[in-house]
């Protein structure tokens, strides 16, 4: 990797998630050989609110990037000093949506090939605790001031990335990280590529699962690779807080669409997935009854409210309930 340069990158933000967060710090160290070659920070005004909660943590209030530029002032700045560089950061996906969404409000451009240390550091660094930033710096005594500041967190991250070089004379894991052509790019920290490749192509129900492997979201799908793939590649917020609590996904493969859909809702009825909107309707659900009308013919109707003797399904959307009447 000589002569490489990778802009290391951390922001601070207005909030937890991708979508409508807005940048209020931010920190680019671009290391080459080895060696920081040239920086950038600044605080950002973020042109909104920092909720009470993120300045507690950050220690940035409103008073403090309130002459502070807007991104629109330092876009320049910033594409200049990460042109013809490797992004990289710490949950990487996280600095560098919200950084290309700023880029796309302004209707400019933004693409750069991405590392991420939490992801190197669990190839290179197996078997710690945590894969934190706070958590790594503590195991393997990494120097970290000013936490939750970007440019506290990017010189720490900076460090750690080094430390991954060491461990990695050859650079076969980071041209591995480089080259990928997969959804890998997209995968949660916690999640191994590895994994994402054994997924089947074909119908199933798909589980992801938080690291005491209790789901968190259950699904179905004609091809459940092409379906989690999508799942990576949204940027919602709660989508996002998926992702980053996922370790592992699981499936089972049912043959046909029509199974998939009726064991999905078993299982949801069973687990009650956190990120399952569907949960919150099961005190009114959709129920799938039938009566024998006057020509003595079995007919099937849905309702949500009535009481009925006959009861066979429940669905928690009228879609699903259609659908299944359809098949």
């Amino acid at each position: 990797m000589k002569d490489v340069k990778f802009a290391i990158t951390d922001i601070e933000t207005t909030g937890g998630g991708i979508k409508g967060n807005k940048i209020t710090e931010i920190c680019v160290l671009v290391v080459q050989n080895g060696k920081v070659i040239d920086d950038y920070s600044s605080l950002v005004n973020p042109g909104t609110e920092i909720p009470l909660y993120i300045e507690t943590l950050t220690n940035i209030n409103d008073k403090m990037v309130a002459d502070a530029p807007k991104f629109a002032e330092i876009a320049s700045e910033i594409d200049k000093i990460t042109k013809d560089c490797v992004f990289v950061a710490h949950n990487v996906n996280f600095d560098y949506n919200i950084i290309k969404a700023e880029f796309n409000n302004l209707e400019l451009p933004f693409q750069r090939k991405r590392l991420c240390t939490v992801r190197l550091a669990k190839k290179l660094i197996p078997g710690l605790f945590s894969y934190s930033l706070g958590n790594i710096c503590t195991s393997i005594n990494i120097p970290h001031v000013d936490r939750h500041r970007a440019r506290g967190d990017c010189e720490a991250t900076v460090t750690l990335f080094q430390r991954c070089l060491d461990l990695d004379p050859d650079y076969e894991v980071f041209k591995a990280f480089l080259n990928q052509r997969t959804a890998a790019s997209y995968l949660p920290p916690n999640f191994k590529n590895s994994d994402f490749e054994k997924l089947p192509a074909t119908t199933g129900v798909y589980f992801f699962k938080d690291k005491d492997g209790i789901p968190l979201y259950i699904g179905k799908a004609k091809n459940i690779k092409s379906r989690i793939k999508s799942h990576f590649q949204e940027k919602s917020n709660r989508k996002y807080k998926l992702m980053q609590a996922t370790y592992s996904i699981d499936y089972e493969l049912t043959g046909s669409e029509l199974l998939a859909l009726l064991r999905e809702s078993a299982l949801i009825l069973k687990y009650f997935p956190e990120f399952n909107k569907a949960q919150k309707k099961v005190s009114r659900p959709y129920t799938l009854t039938s009566y024998h009308n006057q020509k003595g013919i079995e007919q099937f109707v849905i309702h949500k409210n009535k009481v009925s003797p006959v009861s066979w399904m429940k669905f928690y959307t009228r879609e699903e309930a259609i659908k299944f009447l359809e098949n």
